[in-house]
């Protein structure tokens, strides 16, 4: 029997309805490939964190970039995570560095040392771990999840540094009162930018307010002023990813010492030969106020109407005129 024509359009109609949803699927699955690392497309799958950009890491040291994610239930395509490098030069392609699709993993072990963080990247997590991190390593890779019609995608910029090596210590100067020095601080290798700082190991830590500190050549200048200012110092080398100490002590040479040490000698002696003096001035002047009162009696005045035998007879105390005399 013969299909009305009217059944025949009606199909042609809804398979027309099913290729041309198909088509838009397709076309909106190829134009979320293409979008930036930033943009999210309209499904459900969606990176919902991952490591801050830029990460900084030292060499030989390991580290994991996250990447974690969630499904939607319109999202019935196969699971596909991979991990890439995307080239600087926007027309070169990405390397492909490792993936999972369908329960399975595989990597490029000559390109990155690593692999996924959880036994089971479906669950959720398509963090990686790089293990034993080289220069080579720094680069920026980029986490792409995919199940259609859903696929998210971020970009993460590794930077890959070397520690400070332990600086060298030096002084440059005569340490002596009234001098100035520069105590001088250099780490021969180590990842820009790289930044010094000085304190005193005593004191609170605290450097002498006259200090000045070059935090980008790693010198500290000083004025030897007083002694309280000798004593050890430590300069720390650090950048983002590591940090190492030297120490230098401040101190005076055998001559300067003897010098010091002459000088205050000297200057404890003058003291105390100022104190004898004054203590000497006090004591005789307390002598003369003492020993400087006198008791003077005074003759009595020859009477003339006496005969000049009664003039030679003493006179008594009764009739002595008594005068008290103080030198002061």
């Amino acid at each position: 029997m013969p299909i009305p024509r009217t059944s025949l359009l009606k199909r042609c109609h809804q398979r027309s309805l099913i290729s041309r949803h198909r088509l838009w699927r397709f076309w909106m699955v190829c134009i979320a490939s293409f979008l930036p690392s930033t943009a999210q497309p309209c499904f459900g799958l969606k990176i919902i964190s991952s490591s801050v950009s830029p990460t900084y890491a030292a060499v030989g040291d390991s580290v994991t970039l996250r990447c974690h994610f969630n499904l939607a239930p319109e999202d019935l395509g196969v699971l596909d995570i991979e991990w890439s490098i995307k080239p600087s030069d926007v027309r070169e392609e990405e390397t492909l560095v490792i993936w999972y699709s369908e329960g399975k993993c595989g990597d490029l072990p000559r390109l990155l040392e690593g692999n996924f963080v959880s036994p089971d990247p479906a669950s959720g997590n398509a963090s990686i771990s790089i293990t034993d991190l080289t220069p080579t390593d720094h680069n920026t890779y980029q986490c792409k999840v995919r199940k259609l019609p859903g696929i998210s995608m971020i970009n993460i910029c590794l930077n890959v540094m070397e520690r400070p090596t332990e600086p060298e210590c030096n002084l440059e100067g005569v340490v002596d009162l009234g001098h100035k020095v520069v105590l001088r601080c250099r780490s021969t290798q180590g990842s820009s930018p790289m930044w010094y700082s000085w304190y005193k190991e005593s004191r609170n830590e605290m450097l002498p307010n006259d200090g000045y500190v070059n935090s980008v050549q790693g010198d500290l200048f000083l004025t030897v002023t007083k002694e309280n200012i000798l004593g050890t110092y430590i300069c720390t080398a650090q950048n983002l990813v590591g940090m190492d100490t030297c120490r230098l002590t401040l101190k005076f040479s055998s001559a300067v010492r003897i010098r010091v040490a002459a000088a205050a000698a000297g200057t404890a002696l003058i003291t105390i030969i100022i104190i004898a003096i004054i203590i000497f001035c006090h004591h005789k002047r307390k002598i003369e106020l003492h020993l400087g009162c006198e008791i003077i009696e005074d003759e009595m005045p020859p009477h003339k109407w006496l005969p000049k035998k009664s003039q030679q007879v003493i006179p008594s105390r009764s009739v002595l005129k008594v005068r008290k005399v103080c030198n002061i």
